[in-house]
């Protein structure tokens, strides 16, 4: 499929590992942070309304929720709970797969980023265009996350551009996913430590880092070297993209936002039944 395509399924990883409650989970109570209540309902429920609100999302898997968990108030397909964020990312390819094996661009999506909007997904797949590499991957610059979310803690790389974190919006031809799951296992892995990533492309690259000579060009010609995959991050001016909600702290930066922003979507979305 080519750069004429109209409609892009997706994936959210919704996982959890069963046998250690994370933070934000145990302070609202629930099993896994996917249940968490934001604005009222679970994060990952506004993550799949997002989805529902962009006319170019087709279908829709949810790694991590089994079914009746949560009242989506539409069709989703479910994948149970995988051990890792890599074999959730995984286990969602493969359900995409299986239900459409043509080769086509899919949506990659965290079940954290409850501030998504169907907006928003419009807007990276056209940040993307016109889809002549394998894969894109949002960020977004330190100063505009600050902008609206001073005490957000991202993880930020440092590049000659910027200072960047990643906005969780992925955008790939599935035969690429498939083909370097193993090779990003790694990084996939240590996502949280920037030095640990850097390490691992290599001492020139290291070097690069340590003297802030580090570009983007560099970090797309060593995926095409590392994982023989042809994509570019896209610098999304989004900071709603990238906050994620991984502790405490920043589910009241998020429930925060959306009281002084009453006119975000996640507070007027239609109310189902979710727990």
């Amino acid at each position: 499929m080519s750069e004429t395509q109209k409609r892009f399924d997706a994936f959210i990883t919704a996982g959890y590992d069963p046998d250690r409650l994370d933070k934000v989970s145990a302070a609202a109570g629930v099993a896994h942070k996917s249940l968490v209540p934001v604005a009222g309902m679970p994060m990952a429920w506004h993550v799949v309304q997002a989805l529902r609100e962009c006319e170019r999302v087709g279908e829709i898997v949810v790694v991590g929720i089994e079914p009746g968990e949560i009242d989506f108030g539409v069709e989703v397909h479910h994948v149970p709970n995988q051990p890792s964020l890599w074999a959730s990312q995984n286990a969602g390819l493969r359900k995409l797969q299986e239900l459409n094996a043509e080769d086509r661009y899919l949506l990659a999506l965290s079940a954290d980023t409850a501030l998504l909007t169907g907006e928003i997904i419009d807007r990276f797949i056209d940040a993307c265009a016109p889809l002549t590499l394998e894969a894109y991957w949002g960020i977004v610059r330190k100063d505009v996350m600050l902008a609206s979310f001073p005490q957000s803690k991202r993880t930020y790389l440092p590049l000659r551009e910027g200072s960047f974190c990643s906005s969780d919006l992925y955008l790939g031809r599935l035969s690429a996913g498939l083909r370097i799951q193993e090779r990003i296992r790694y990084f996939i892995e240590h996502r949280k430590n920037v030095v640990a990533q850097i390490w691992k492309l290599g001492l020139p690259t290291l070097f690069k880092f340590v003297t802030r000579r580090l570009a983007i060009d560099d970090i797309v010609d060593f995926a095409y070297s590392f994982a023989e995959l042809r994509g570019s991050p896209v610098e999304f001016p989004v900071a709603e993209a990238g906050m994620d909600i991984d502790k405490p702290e920043q589910l009241a930066q998020v429930e925060a936002y959306l009281r002084e922003n009453p006119e975000h979507p996640a507070n007027s979305r239609s109310r189902g039944t979710g727990q």
